[in-house]
């Protein structure tokens, strides 16, 4: 059962278990084989399971098959009752976490229920400047999944500084929500991102919290967890609950047995060989002039270095360092990164360009009252229609802030009416085109919410129904026997 954090400022960090036991029992559980769609690439197609760094949050025992079922194997009435389909009322009002995949899709969409609507997570093919630079501008931040190991824990700096005050860090303290951590990690601690209503309340209510207790908040906010989980199917709420039964279970047989034999490293290899590691989310992100490595497995934020005029650069050999810690035949990883999201730019810019037109033709009305006369006809869109299709009010033109470089054209064609209209007509020109990308990106939009809204769809009841009734037919055993008669003849 969770324990519920209570805390003022002055309270020195206090831990329920000592940082030597916190690592003993934070256990990454085995990773689901569920696949994500293939990209190609040498990422691991699996969900992210991750550690409980301070309590065991409590279970919805009704998701669960009885415990006399899930000891004998059997229990045909468990079964079934595992494959009905989850109603939301069930998904709300569950407690835990589900494990999820390094999906860009999936993560927009957990951005944008949350109410950011002015980020974006794009995957990165490659660390290269070339291909980064084909991501949209700026890149806020990275989510890194890389398989952890025990040894991972050893990797922390002794006593490092704590969680200075400008950095938003939240630990990681319940099972499988690391996607949600490290997402969330890096979106409070950019400036320039409008976090909307309700994650802006929830920053400003935890920001004078410590990691640890401003980590609990975000496992106990019923809303974050409900759309983290908006993807879950019952097996994997059933999944999510037996790996916290079995960690409790361990957690207290360690109560009852606290000393240990020293493990060796020949045995901790063995051990390593033996059990299967996880998955896990971190974050990288730039803070006033830093680069920071926010992970929420260990205690505090890492500061990685000064930034300078390329912070991916920092983040980028921190990573690649990472990768070389793995085995040659294990380089497994995924890396997303948080960018601006390009309505949002192309928003912006469609408001610099009507600021522009808008000036030139003030100046032409001045100069040359006939000057539309001179002109191919073609319209400026009434401010109705660029609310319609862009979004955009007049107080938003009123504030844009044209590129120095377009002011200065401007002014060295204000003295000719004829250089002006040229201008004018250039500058609507643009205009058609960013409409064209501004489109192109919400058909972008619309596809990702239609991939998720096939993911939200759980097939297993389906699956199940089908398959019980092929075996009540009495088939079953002709379909496996003639199976296997096909792979014996390949």
């Amino acid at each position: 059962m969770a324990q519920d954090f209570h805390m003022e400022d002055g309270l020195d960090d206090q831990q329920t278990t000592s940082e030597e036991e916190r690592r003993r029992y934070s256990r990454i559980g085995t990773v689901s084989s569920t696949p994500s769609e293939p990209t190609g690439k040498n990422i691991p197609q699996k969900r992210c399971s991750s550690a409980d760094t301070t309590s065991f949050p409590q279970s919805t025992r009704t998701l669960r098959p009885h415990s006399s079922d899930r000891q004998n194997g059997s229990g045909p009435d468990a079964v079934a009752e595992a494959m009905k389909p989850l109603t939301d009322e069930e998904r709300r009002n569950w407690k835990g976490w589900v494990e999820l995949e390094s999906d860009p899709a999936l993560f927009n969409f957990i951005l944008r229920e949350n109410g950011v609507e002015d980020a974006r997570v794009q995957e990165v093919i490659s660390l290269d400047t070339e291909m980064l630079a084909e991501l949209p501008q700026p890149i806020y931040g990275f989510i890194f999944l890389f398989r952890y190991r025990d040894e991972d824990d050893e990797i922390e700096v002794e006593d490092p500084p704590k969680c200075p005050r400008h950095v938003w860090f939240a630990n990681q303290t319940t099972s499988n929500a690391c996607a949600t951590v490290a997402l969330l990690n890096i979106v409070m601690n950019v400036s320039e991102i409008n976090l909307g209503e309700a994650l802006a309340s929830f920053k400003q209510t935890t920001q004078g919290l410590k990691p640890a207790y401003r980590g609990q908040r975000l496992s106990q906010n019923d809303s974050i967890r409900y759309i983290h989980n908006s993807f879950a199917r019952r097996m994997d709420m059933i999944n999510a609950d037996l790996g916290l039964q079995n960690d409790f279970e361990k957690w207290e047989k360690s109560k009852k047995n606290p000393k240990r034999k020293k493990v060796t490293n020949s045995n901790r290899k063995k051990k390593k060989d033996e059990e299967e590691s996880g998955f896990h989310f971190i974050a990288y992100v730039p803070i006033n002039g830093s680069v920071w490595r926010l992970d929420g497995l260990q205690r505090h934020p890492v500061n990685l270095g000064a930034s300078g005029d390329d912070w991916i650069a920092v983040a980028r050999a921190h990573i690649n360092e990472r990768l070389h810690q793995n085995d040659q035949d294990d380089i497994q990883f995924s890396l997303l990164s948080l960018c601006k999201n390009p309505l949002q730019s192309t928003r912006q810019r469609v408001a610099e360009n009507m600021k522009l037109i808008m000036s030139i033709e003030q100046s032409l009305d001045n100069m040359k009252p006939d000057w539309k006369a001179f002109t191919p006809g073609d319209e400026v869109p009434k401010l109705n229609e660029l609310h319609e299709i862009f979004r955009l009010s007049q107080e938003l033109i009123d504030k844009a802030k044209p590129p120095a470089s377009a002011l200065e054209r401007v002014q060295l064609a204000s003295m000719d009416p004829s250089s002006l209209i040229k201008l004018h007509e250039e500058l609507l020109r643009d205009q058609m085109a960013l409409r064209g990308k501004y489109m192109v990106e919400e058909v972008s939009i619309g596809q990702e919410n239609e991939q998720a809204a096939k993911q939200k769809q759980d097939h297993s009841p389906r699956i199940y129904s089908s398959m019980k009734a092929i075996a009540e037919a009495g088939v079953m055993k002709e379909i496996v026997q003639d199976i296997r008669e096909r792979k014996d003849t390949k």
